[in-house]
């Protein structure tokens, strides 16, 4: 249709006149709430439909409740936008009809994410109570308020009954009495409640004899969608101070929290259920009508033997056995269990005088009697300390002396391992720390609690402490556990020292191998062999990874002597030039009598230098190689580089050892294409000194080892991987061809 031209001014007109017509703004204060019937709400309708549509735009809201509330009604509250984005940041506040508060403002700060509901679930018991409702946008940057025309909020007010048959139990004198029945020995009971509305506080209460068992556990199912809200409890002493208490890490996961107390005097005791908002919040932690829990309590007697009559929870009333009268070898043990949380158990093994080295030998094991309650939540840490006490010294001589408290594997490189010695060498009466061992999940079943520890000769009785605790204060089992302690001899010590406690080694010619038909591997015979045999201590580490649970050593146990170390002198004879000497080596280590292996050897080495002489004529010794590192011989599979190959390189990376099982022995030889040889200027020096110890230990089993060395002419060829033969370096005139101690 054509519209005449003269009639466009009045169409203009008409446009320009009538402004787009935005949502209805109603219930803009308290009195229109009040007043207005568009502003009054009735419970369990939803209000829908309504803006906030203007920069501070403000509105109000009444409710009337039911005439028919009671003790355990609950007033719900619910805003919320139905929309994936929103620049609005709802509020809502809860006023009384006069207009104090009856909750804080919640606020829904989204920020650039989908909006949440404001929620509001509060205990009410007021009949016939009029409410307001303030709703307005709350930003999170005062200058930038929020508002939105397109997209309404929807507001519901409901009145509904609290599923928790317990409300009110919100205070001490309004507890939830536990009945206690008694279920094999045991006062057993158990309640359940609802942690329903905002700020809800749940009390149960029973009676505890003194000297008793307190397990008190709170348990509830994992919800879906998650709580808003982390469950978490206390545990209260008759006097309302706090035993215990702990929350749910994540509100994903089920709810499992629980203690095991010893309580010290009768009284009635209480737990204590609430949510916990994380800490994330000031306000009341939400309620969740779907947020039911379960109490379980037993109050139980001391069953650890070691308890009674007195507890054993300090040393000076550990349980004591007594070896006087006996010699090694002789035995005991001890059967305990950590029954409450921060339980401690001391025993005290009491050794005679000697004349000769002995060990002791200690292993805890766990057993599957007891167990009246379940493991507490969370990893155990299960410990073994072996202590003595330090008498007429002080503790700077502690701490600083190792004739008066030796220092092991990790001490002053390790700060936990310095801060666990000189604590305990911090006490009244200091304490020498002999061994530790720490429970670690590598090692199931407590395979690493167990060690062996030296005992040189002492002319009066020696008393060692031994102390099993779980580390921290959330952990027990009540289930068994078995200390065992052996005092065994130890005759290759007693033979090392004569009697003492210094070794020094006879020296030992260093035989010929003239003949080589064995080569690599020395000959046998007692001209080319020494022995011994390695007895405390849980030695090094060269292939095992302790964090994986390979062999018998965890990632933070400790020993004060780390290892037995016999040391062998090996003479060097004159011998013509050119001094260059191929360098034998091969050494076994007997099978345990169950045909286990005990472990491997390390060979740590110190020449002398025939060059460099002192102002006596004394050579001197040379027990690291040119990179600085240890002169070391120990068995590894992997590809190493010797000595004379290049730095860089993966070519250049061999096998050094081989490793054979058999003839009840693990035997390992040195490869040819190691080149081990003796360098000139340590022939013309005229010693070795060997210092053999344990590494990679699978079993505290004592067992023997035997070295075999030699020497023969230089260089010798070996095999190559392509099918080939190779020979170690050459001497040229003046320039020795073996180079033994560079380090690529």
């Amino acid at each position: 249709m054509h519209t005449p031209a003269r009639l466009l001014p009045l169409v203009l007109l008409v446009l320009t006149a009538c402004p787009p017509q935005g949502p209805a703004d109603l219930c803009n204060t308290q009195e229109e709430a009040l007043r207005s019937r568009e502003c009054q709400l009735t419970p369990g309708v939803p209000l829908k439909d309504r803006y906030l549509s203007f920069e501070h735009d403000t509105d109000y809201y009444s409710v009337r409740m039911p005439s028919d509330l009671g003790p355990r009604s609950v007033l719900r509250v619910t805003a919320s936008y139905g929309v994936s984005s929103t620049p609005v940041s709802l509020s809502v506040r809860l006023l009384h009809e006069d207009g104090g508060e009856l909750a804080p403002r919640r606020v829904d700060a989204h920020g650039e994410g989908e909006p949440h509901p404001v929620e509001f679930l509060l205990p009410f018991s007021e009949p016939g109570a009029r409410l307001l409702l303030q709703l307005s946008d709350t930003p999170a940057n005062p200058s930038q308020p929020g508002y939105d025309v397109r997209n309404p909020y929807s507001l519901r007010v409901e009145v509904l009954e609290n599923p928790d048959a317990h409300e009110p139990n919100d205070t001490a004198d309004m507890a939830t009495s536990v009945p206690l029945t008694n279920q094999e020995g045991a006062a057993v009971g158990s309640a359940s409640g609802f942690l329903a509305t905002d700020g809800d506080v749940d009390r149960f209460a029973f009676d505890v004899p003194a000297g008793k068992i307190v397990y008190a556990r709170v348990t509830a199912p994992g919800l879906a969608p998650p709580s808003a809200s982390l469950l978490s409890y206390q545990l209260l002493r008759p006097d309302g101070t706090v035993e215990d208490e702990a929350h749910v890490d994540s509100p994903t996961v089920a709810a499992d929290l629980a203690t095991a107390r010893r309580a010290p005097v009768a009284g009635r005791w209480q737990v204590l259920v609430r949510a916990w908002n994380g800490g994330t919040s000031s306000g009341p932690p939400p309620g969740d009508l779907r947020l039911q829990y379960t109490v379980d309590v037993k109050v139980l007697d001391e069953a650890d033997v070691q308890e009674s009559p007195t507890d054993n929870d300090e040393l000076a009333r550990a349980r004591p056995v007594s070896f006087e009268g006996k010699a090694p070898p002789a035995s005991a043990s001890f059967t305990g269990r950590l029954g409450s949380v921060q339980d401690k158990d001391w025993y005290a093994v009491r050794l005679p005088s000697s004349t000769v080295h002995t060990v002791l030998h200690y292993r805890l094991v766990p057993l599957s009697t007891g167990g009246r309650f379940p493991p507490l939540p969370g990893a155990p840490h299960r410990l073994v300390r072996v202590l003595s006490e330090v008498q007429g010294s002080s503790a700077h001589d502690c701490v600083t002396k190792a004739d008066v408290c030796p220092k092991g594997n990790g001490y002053g490189t390790d700060p936990e391992v310095t801060s666990r010695v000189d604590g305990w060498c911090g006490q009244g009466t200091p304490l020498c720390l002999h061994s530790s061992r720490d429970e670690s999940e590598a090692f199931p079943h407590l395979r690493n609690l167990e060690g062996v520890l030296p005992v040189p000769p002492h002319g009066a009785s020696v008393s060692y402490f031994f102390l099993v605790q779980d580390e921290g204060s959330h952990w027990a089992d009540d289930r068994d556990y078995r200390l065992e302690v052996e005092w065994l001899d130890d005759p290759d010590e007693t033979s090392r020292k004569k009697g003492g406690v210094t070794e020094t080694p006879e020296p030992k010619m260093l035989a010929s191998d003239d003949a080589g038909t064995a080569f690599p591997a020395p000959p046998r015979g007692a001209e080319y062999e020494v022995r011994g045999s390695l007895s405390h201590g849980l030695g090094g580490l060269v292939g095992h990874e302790p964090s994986k649970g390979q062999g018998v050593r965890g990632p933070r146990d400790y020993d004060a002597v780390p290892t037995d170390v016999d040391s062998f002198s090996f003479i060097l004879p004159p011998l013509p030039t050119p001094l260059d000497r191929t360098w034998e080596l091969q050494w076994e280590v007997a099978d345990l009598p169950d045909g286990g292996v005990p472990h491997g050897l390390s060979l740590a080495l110190s020449f002398c230098d025939g060059d460099r002489l002192d102002a006596s004529g004394v050579c001197t010794p040379v027990s690291t190689g040119s990179a600085g590192a240890p002169l070391t011989l120990a068995y590894s599979g992997a590809p190493m580089r010797a000595w004379y190959s290049p730095a860089g390189g993966a070519g250049e990376l061999q096998p050094l050892y081989s490793l054979e099982r058999g003839d009840g022995v693990t035997r390992v030889t040195v490869r040819p294409q190691a080149c081990a040889c003796l360098e000139p200027r340590f022939l013309r020096g005229g010693s070795i000194h060997v210092f053999v110890s344990a590494v990679d230990r699978m079993d505290y089993g004592q067992a023997n080892y035997t070295l075999r060395t030699a020497y023969t002419g230089y260089p010798r060829t070996y095999s190559t991987p392509d099918g080939g033969t190779a020979s170690c370096p050459l001497p040229e005139g003046e320039v020795p061809g073996c180079v033994f101690t560079r380090q690529p």
